[in-house]
């Protein structure tokens, strides 16, 4: 038996859902890469936040069982406003994607595709799985990097939160 062809897109909806409720429950202005459309205003915006997500990667260590792995990353984009602006602002917003994305996240069968779940009909809505964060000795499964001003005529920082997960089927 061979993966699902269902789980990229189960996958992709859940992480992308439980992601893009952080950014909106902090008022932070947010796209999904390969979902959103990147548009003037959110280019704009003081603070935001653009969501990545790679993978699923399958492998099948035996028959019918399978170690699904899925990497994410949050790009937090802050423009420096002099004194009018928090300048740890920043920090904050990665404080929060990091606590989500050190935590598990279920994976629901969202979608549009027969089979999928429907919004009016919670009968159809089936957990597959948890992304778990993966820990491994040699490194941690969330991290924070800090680029601060990313070039000498922008006004503006970076910040990404990096995660890496695996799920068992």
């Amino acid at each position: 038996m061979s993966a699902d062809p269902n789980w990229t897109r189960w996958i992709f909806a859940s992480v992308a859902s439980v992601l893009k409720a952080v950014a909106t429950n902090a008022n932070l202005p947010v796209l999904v890469e390969h979902l959103d459309e990147r548009t003037a205003s959110f280019m704009q915006a003081t603070d935001r936040a653009e969501i990545r997500i790679t993978g699923p990667f399958v492998h099948e260590p035996s028959p019918n069982c399978f170690t699904v792995y899925v990497d994410t990353n949050v790009l937090l984009t802050s423009r420096y406003d002099g004194q009018q602006k928090n300048a740890y602002t920043i920090h904050k917003l990665a404080g929060l994607f990091q606590e989500a994305m050190g935590s598990p996240i279920p994976v629901w069968n969202y979608g549009s595709e027969d089979g999928d779940y429907l919004d009016n009909d919670p009968d159809s809505q089936v957990q597959i799985g948890c992304l778990l964060p993966r820990q491994n000795s040699r490194d941690d499964a969330v991290r924070v990097f800090h680029f601060g001003q990313i070039n000498t005529t922008d006004k503006n920082k970076q910040t990404v939160v990096d995660a890496r997960f695996e799920m068992y089927l």
